[in-house]
């Protein structure tokens, strides 16, 4: 007596599933001969998500503060496949950083930060080597130096001059969104100390360097499960407009260094106005004693990078908790 064919599909499906149950026994069992780090406590954790669920209540930065309260100054965190160790107090973080200067010195790397930040051109997302000690040594020597911070001041005072100015020019009984005010004196300071002129379109510059913060907090499935083949097979959500931003980022500062190139060349290299960061790159870029090679991609990323690190304290906490 001939069998139905569907009876072959049922005994395939049956000898797969019987298979996957042998699979996943198999891997059981291995990872429990397999021995277990010493890792710190932290908050229980559901399957698959492990600790994301805690991680939605409110601000990151007010979750972190709460959960270390509970757990500790050293806490492990797991988001699905990601495991990290967050540390809370300085007694702690300096016992990590006893000879482990190198080991701690990685940035996290993932598909939309590789994505975002050009594998690293900048320095926040720029593996620990050659190329992000160069960043390093010309952040702390030039652009931040003691000299550099100092010669600063004048537009500090003045941009803080103006704050209160118009704080008083609003004293008539009107509301006034100080979050707003502190953002527009931080931009314009930092800005200054920057281009060494105030922006024409301020808020443009400040919208793409605030969706690139945005975008950097976003994970997605690939960051999530990198080791999934099933994730890969899905089509990337964010990756064009991480792509997008990128490529309006670049665009928009081109146009900011074009305009300040033209401005110096009108001023013939007048020495009152040799000290805002981009002619201080230019000059390390453009001089050959130096052995550095700074492309122009470089410069733009590290000058985000320094503008987005300047912005995030009023933004995220400031800004955040209005």
């Amino acid at each position: 007596m001939e069998l139905p064919y569907y009876s072959y599909h049922l005994a395939l499906c049956i000898l797969l599933a019987l298979l996957y149950h042998a699979a996943l026994r198999a891997a059981a069992t291995a990872a429990t001969r397999r021995p277990r780090p010493k890792l710190p406590p932290g908050p229980w954790q559901l399957p698959i998500i492990g600790s994301l669920h805690h991680l939605l209540r409110g601000l990151p930065h007010h979750i972190m503060r709460d959960l270390s309260l509970r757990h500790g100054p050293l806490m492990l965190l797991r988001v699905c496949e990601r495991e990290a160790i967050v540390v809370s107090s300085a007694e702690a973080a300096r016992e990590i950083y006893k000879g482990n200067e190198a080991t701690f010195s990685a940035r996290l790397s993932s598909p939309g930060i590789d994505e975002l930040s050009r594998h690293g051109q900048g320095i926040v997302f720029a593996p620990y080597g050659d190329h992000w000690r160069l960043l390093r040594r010309i952040l702390m020597m030039e652009l931040l130096s003691a000299r550099r911070v100092k010669a600063f001041r004048r537009i500090r005072e003045e941009e803080a001059a103006r704050l209160v100015s118009s704080l008083q020019a609003t004293s008539d009984g009107r509301l006034v969104n100080i979050g707003e005010r502190l953002e527009e004196f931080v931009t314009d300071s930092v800005v200054r100390a920057i281009f060494g002129d105030r922006l024409p379109d301020r808020a443009t510059f400040l919208r793409i360097v605030k969706q690139g913060m945005d975008l950097s907090l976003i994970f997605g499935l690939r960051d999530l499960f990198p080791s999934s083949w099933l994730v890969r097979l899905v089509p990337r959500g964010s990756g064009g407009k991480a792509e997008r931003h990128r490529q309006e980022v670049f665009s928009v500062m081109g146009s900011i260094l074009k305009s300040h190139e033209e401005r110096r060349a009108a001023r013939d290299g007048d020495a009152e106005h040799e000290q805002d960061m981009v002619q201080v790159l230019l000059r390390i870029q453009k001089d050959a004693t130096t052995r550095v090679s700074l492309t122009d991609g470089v410069i733009r990323a590290l000058l985000i990078d320094v503008f987005g690190a300047a912005l995030d304290t009023s933004y995220y906490s400031t800004m955040g908790d209005g």
